[in-house]
């Protein structure tokens, strides 16, 4: 089956598909991001007035360091982001450009975010039970 369009043309269009897929995941991960550090500026406050509910003493000060791993995680998830992104581009630009099975950014972050909100979950309801 012959195509419509040469060989360098479907090379540029795949290059040019590429990069709109590397914007399209680097504006996720800056949604996402944005989440995380969101979270951590509120959770202090959220944690703080459950404490004063359930009479948990001890309740504010790994709320704030919780809020804190958070804020970490936003801003690590998106230095990587953006240190991804630029790393494709340029491997765009290359003349040879070939696909290369990468690590996934997303389930890095994905497992970070589990394992904090567990420990996290842990943590509260041995403070609010002890």
């Amino acid at each position: 089956m012959s195509s419509l369009y040469p060989p360098q043309a479907q090379d540029d269009l795949a290059r040019d598909r590429n990069r709109l897929a590397a914007d399209r995941s680097l504006l996720s991960f800056v949604r996402n991001s944005l989440t995380l550090i969101g979270l951590g500026l509120g959770l202090e406050q959220i944690l703080a007035a459950l404490g004063a509910y359930y009479g948990a003493r001890d309740i504010n000060g790994w709320a704030y360091g919780l809020s804190l791993v958070y804020i970490g995680l936003g801003v690590l998830s998106l230095g990587f982001a953006i240190a991804d992104y630029q790393a494709e581009r340029a491997r765009l630009r290359s003349p040879h450009y070939r696909y290369r099975p990468r690590r996934s950014l997303a389930a890095a972050m994905g497992l970070a975010i589990f394992a904090t909100g567990a420990l996290a979950l842990g943590w509260l309801g041995f403070d609010l039970l002890g």
